[in-house]
């Protein structure tokens, strides 16, 4: 009995040295990579004349500022687009980042959107700038 408990604990060990390697040899580098340049990031700001989203507004003007105070004073402003038909105005991150390195551009930023005299501020969440698209959704009346 003494032997079957050794050849099995003996065969575990092995087992696990061998899962051990072969985890440890898998070669990971440029999976991050390859999949944060195939989806670049945007970043979406949608505007709408209803609470239940359902009515996008075209040609708002949306600035995108630094701070609030540049925002509430209307001064410095970083971008600044008009929203298409679908309500959007899209930023791309060569737009916050000539150079393309989100790290430089990542944090809270301040919007306004205004058209015909109606104006909304707001306050994005966190932006981290790595892949995909971060929409922020804006309700003007």
């Amino acid at each position: 009995m003494k032997r079957k408990y050794n050849d099995m604990k003996t065969f575990r060990n092995i087992s696990f040295i061998i899962s051990l390697i072969c985890m440890i040899s898998c070669d990971r580098s440029g999976i991050f990579e390859e999949f944060q340049s195939s989806t670049p990031w945007e970043f979406h700001v949608q505007v709408f004349s209803d609470d239940n989203k359902t009515q996008p507004i075209t040609d708002v003007a949306v600035k995108i500022y630094k701070t609030a105070e540049d925002r509430d004073n209307n001064t410095n402003i970083f971008l600044s687009g008009s929203t298409n038909a679908e309500g959007k105005a899209i930023f791309t991150l060569k737009d916050f980042e000539p150079g393309l390195d989100g790290e430089k551009s990542k944090g809270i930023y301040y919007i306004k959107a205004e058209k015909n005299g109606v104006v909304k501020n707001e306050t994005t969440r966190y932006l981290l700038m790595n892949d995909g698209h971060t929409h922020q959704f804006i309700v003007l009346k």
